[in-house]
């Protein structure tokens, strides 16, 4: 189905992965920096703080209450020991960056197939 609101959440997705890109960036960029600790956006986090702004109401007596799962706020330590500190292993920081970019791609493909439906059905065929 094609409506506004799944164009507006591809586009929210892909600048989300579109952020997450340029903090993997930072870094494989900050790798040898001392005392460097990895940043990551998480996604069940974000999801978790844009449910928190929607309003939930109980419109049955019958429905479920409004409850949250906490999110895993855990650290991921990776294995790396280094001498100077630094969070980064460049190995998974490029593995996490192709997942990265392959979730965009699969997102731009998604919305391109919006836009192709859409114009299909402006021109009538």
């Amino acid at each position: 189905m094609i409506t506004n609101k799944s164009i507006e959440n591809l586009t929210s997705a892909m600048n989300w992965a579109a952020n997450r890109q340029k903090i993997l960036q930072h870094n494989l960029a900050n790798a040898d920096t001392p005392n460097y600790q990895r940043r990551d956006l998480d996604f069940a986090q974000e999801l978790a703080s844009e449910v928190e702004r929607l309003p939930l109401k109980r419109t049955h007596p019958r429905h479920l209450g409004a409850s949250m799962v906490e999110p895993n706020n855990s650290v991921t330590q990776w294995g790396v020991v280094r001498v100077d500190q630094n969070g980064v292993d460049p190995e998974v920081e490029m593995v996490t960056t192709v997942q990265n970019f392959m979730y965009f791609q699969g997102l731009t493909q998604e919305l391109n197939s919006q836009f192709r439906r859409l114009r299909m059905a402006i021109q009538g065929r």
